[in-house]
């Protein structure tokens, strides 16, 4: 099928489900939103049941929805910090209704909107399945203790990779599997593998609230075998002029670093936002700087520099919207992020320490060198997204929704000197290996959506549409040679271009569509299916690490895959505030071509999928949610996913060749969540998740050849825990004092355990009951290292000034103290790093800080 072929069944998006209907009569509703107390409330979220209509309340609680079907509706009503209302209204044709609605207050926070769950808004209670969201004022309390979202994202979203050190999420998981990020709609991540890395484009400041959706999505298509994790920005305020400025620092509260100029780190935050020409146009722009200096380790020492230690990091965003009718609006979105070192002088040393990492018990610390390293490309991370949508509420009887976007990332790393590892010096890399270079990432995506939401009768809402993206990524490795670097200490960059792993072109489309069924007021029954077309090309390349004929130039391929992927799922309210849910989903995807093809051997052609297969996942998802009073709430989520060919390439050593195995992979466990007032502005939670992965690795083949073993000898083993997120548990607690208003207290207790399963494991690849020996003679294991757990203690105390103490500006002071035990650990994802080659990436965790954030707004 020709790419013109392939792009053009993408567009027929919306045709199936367009049935004009603008004659339909119809009828306004209109009414204000208050709260117990009769106060205006602004911001509610105004909508019709099974429909796609809605609306905003203003500044005076006011709110009118238009072009609503004539007869009787239900309203539904929801705002953070309120408890869902829902209102029975019958609306004449041609004329309208007014509504007071009343909200109480939710003193649990639970009453919220999901749209990442079925791409339309609909009550959390009503979703068949695991879907989790985090709204503004939990972000802005992390984002209180450190801009970096992978140092706290694994906190507040269970199942994800614990948090890290650095942005070094490289190979982030949702219970087990790759997720899909999104912004606004936009995927930020690559085909090239770097998933959570680019969490550091993310600038927490403009963020509204998080998403979570687990399991493999249909509906979302290629890049989401875990699960959607969806970042959505702030919205306008609803005044013509709204400032929000935020002044945060940072200092270490270890030896030798307290008050230290190099030990302290500043952050700002500037956001305008506001609507104007009689509410027609709205607007958000955001600016950040941040220099974060040198991080320390709880015996003072300094921690070797990384993406977010000494850096400078500067991030802009602008979001502009205009509503050409009351039902027709247009918005434009621009998010740019830079990133710097500012200190070169560092290098990593290893120090050899009892601490929590094992079996190396090794740590990186910094060491200072008299002279600074350059670049002739210099390190820096910088990304660009641009996204334009259009949305019609009242086309056809439904809701249409275009949307377009791009994306520029480029992220050139810091240099490495491997030269005392070649086999010639007595190590273990071939010779052929570079032994001074850089590593960076290119990528660039184009991409557009649309979907058509639109109900049928008073029960079905169906929801249907596709998306298009073309990608091209490169991962360019840049040689430097030996006498810059001895001499003057310079990556010179001067041997040329080779690159980390093969260059790609992937062009991607998918169709699908969804239906809701409501049959009863208490259930809700969900099926959807999505067809996916994928094709991609290979450009020929010279890999730089590989052990199969290095340094020669691999040709290029292309190929083409298309599959049809479903889900199904049932949410049924059992007695009021008590649901139980399940649902089952397929996820199609490719795996990242960039680092299947490295080791293919040049004979081999990359062609069709006889080595590039996509990767099916089958994800079962069960539990129940529920509220019990006022004052109680929980969640318990069990799970289960299965793919039969997770296709990687394994090295040959009798032939030389990679080449394509097939790995089943199971994903198994669940996430716990309770929520509690026990008194008066006290407020407790607990989050407990656990994931374990095995996998169904195909025997050597050597052995098959041999007829020593069966092809498929059945045999699961325990995966890296590299992917796998080990029991974590967060307690957490707030206090608001009632004596003093304004005032109240946060704590955190977020604990890691141990992951012994993989590293116990040993391999016994031909059956014979002895266990294999690695080249050293070591026992051969299914994973290189023991997982080892630690505690971090979290606590804060927050203060909101009077009102009028600044006359018209509000004012915040939080103060927050990090690892407050001073407890030496080392993050989950940085123990990965054994050996003596890779324990100066072995970075120990912060020691004791503070933080101190002040937030002026206007």
């Amino acid at each position: 099928m020709s790419r013109f072929l392939l792009l053009l069944l993408s567009v027929l998006l919306v045709g199936v489900l367009f049935t004009p209907d603008s004659m339909a009569q119809t009828g306004r509703i209109i009414g204000q939103v208050v709260d117990a107390e009769g106060t205006p409330l602004p911001g509610a979220n105004v909508r019709i049941d099974n429909s796609t209509l809605g609306a905003a309340s203003d500044l005076d609680g006011n709110f009118a929805v238009r072009g609503v079907p004539a007869g009787a509706r239900t309203l539904l009503v929801t705002l953070v910090g309120y408890q869902r209302a829902e209102r029975e209204v019958d609306v004449p044709a041609g004329g309208e209704v007014e509504v007071t609605v009343t909200l109480s207050d939710d003193v649990l926070g639970l009453s919220g909107v999901s749209v990442t769950a079925s791409r339309r808004a609909e009550d959390l209670s009503e979703t068949p399945r695991a879907v989790a969201v985090v709204q503004e004022e939990v972000i802005d309390l992390y984002t209180e203790q450190t801009s970096d979202l992978s140092a706290t994202l694994g906190k507040f979203v269970p199942n994800f990779t614990p948090p890290s050190v650095g942005n070094d999420v490289f190979l982030a998981t949702l219970r087990g599997r790759a997720p899909l990020f999104l912004v606004d709609g936009i995927p930020l991540q690559t085909n090239e593998g770097l998933r959570g890395a680019v969490l550091g484009n993310i600038d927490p400041a403009v963020l509204d609230r998080v998403e979570v959706l687990y399991g493999a999505s249909t509906i979302y298509g290629g890049g989401a075998p875990g699960g959607v994790i969806q970042f959505f920005t702030k919205e306008a305020s609803e005044q013509p002029l709204a400032v929000d400025l935020n002044l945060f620092s940072r200092n270490y509260l270890v030896d030798g670093a307290v008050l230290d100029g190099d030990a302290i780190d500043l952050r700002s935050a500037l956001t305008v936002s506001g609507t104007v020409l009689d509410n027609k146009l709205t607007y958000v722009v955001s600016g950040s700087a941040e220099r974060t200096n040198g991080q320390f380790r709880p015996d003072g020492e300094r921690i070797a520099p990384n993406r977010t230690s000494a850096y400078d990091d500067f991030a802009f965003f602008a979001k502009v919207g205009y509503n050409i009718t009351p039902s027709q609006r247009v918005q434009v979105s621009l998010n740019r992020t830079y990133a710097e070192p500012n200190d070169l002088f560092f290098e990593p040393i290893v120090r050899e320490e009892d601490v929590t990492a094992d079996p190396e018990g090794s740590a990186a610390i910094g060491q200072e060198v008299e002279t600074a390293f350059s670049y002739d490309n210099p390190i820096s991370q910088e990304y660009t997204a641009l996204n334009a949508t259009y949305e019609n509420t009242a086309l056809g009887g439904g809701a249409l929704t275009v949307q377009a976007y791009l994306f520029d990332l480029n992220f050139q790393q810091s240099g490495s000197d491997i030269r005392p590892f070649l086999q010639r010096n007595g190590g273990t890399f071939p010779d052929s290996w570079p032994g001074l270079f850089q590593t960076s990432t290119a990528a660039t995506q184009y991409g557009a959506r649309a979907e058509y939401v639109r109900p049928i009768g008073e029960q079905v809402v169906v929801t249907g549409g596709g998306d298009i993206l073309y990608a091209e990524d490169s991962t360019p490795v840049t040689i430097s040679s030996d006498e810059p670097f001895d001499r003057e200490n310079r990556f010179d960059a001067s041997l040329g271009i080779q690159d980390q792993g093969a260059p790609s072109e992937l062009t991607s489309g998918g169709l699908f569509v969804q239906a809701d069924y409501d049959p009863i007021e208490a259930l809700r029954l969900t099926a959807g299916a999505r067809y996916d077309m994928i094709a991609f090309d290979i450009l020929p390349f010279t890999p730089t690490f590989t052990r199969v004929e290095p340094g020669v130039q691999r040709p290029g391929g292309s190929g083409y895959n298309a599959g049809l992927s479903l889900n199904l799922g049932a949410a049924y309210e059992v007695v009021p505030q008590t649901t139980l849910y399940a649902n089952f989903a397929q996820g199609f995807s490719l795996p990242s071509l960039a680092f299947l093809v490295v080791n293919v051997d040049p004979g081999i052609p990359i062609q069709g999928d006889e080595i590039v297969s996509p990767q099916i996942v089958n994800s079962v998802d069960f539990g129940v949610r529920g509220q019990v009073g006022d004052n109680f709430a929980y969640g318990v989520a069990g799970f289960f996913a299965f793919s039969e060919d997770a296709s990687q390439i394994r090295f040959n050593s009798s032939t030389g060749q990679g080449e394509r195995i097939q790995a089943p992979q199971r994903n198994y466990g669940f996430e716990v969540s309770v929520d509690a007032v026990p008194a008066a502005g006290l407020r407790v939670g607990a989050d407990v998740s656990v994931t374990e992965t095995d996998l169904k690795p195909q025997p050597p083949q050597e052995l098959i050849d041999a007829g020593l073993l069966d092809e498929d000898d059945g045999t699961f083993r325990p995966a890296s825990t590299v992917e796998t997120i080990p029991l974590t548990t967060t307690l957490r607690a707030t206090y608001a004092l009632p004596m003093v208003d304004g005032l109240s207290f946060n704590a955190e207790v977020y604990t890691l355990n141990n992951r012994t399963r993989a590293f116990t494991f040993l391999l016994d690849e031909d059956k014979n009951g002895v266990p294999d020996t690695t080249m050293a003679g070591d026992p051969a294991r299914a994973d290189a290292y023991v997982l080892r757990g630690y505690t971090t203690v979290d606590a804060g105390v927050t203060y909101v000034f009077p009102d009028d103490l600044f006359g018209d500006v509000g004012a915040r002071l939080s103060v927050q103290f990090l690892n407050l035990l001073n407890e030496t650990y080392i993050p989950a994802i940085s123990q990965r790093q054994v050996g003596p080659i890779f324990a100066s990436r072995r970075r120990n965790g912060f020691g004791r800080n503070v933080t101190v954030t002040l937030n002026f707004t206007l």
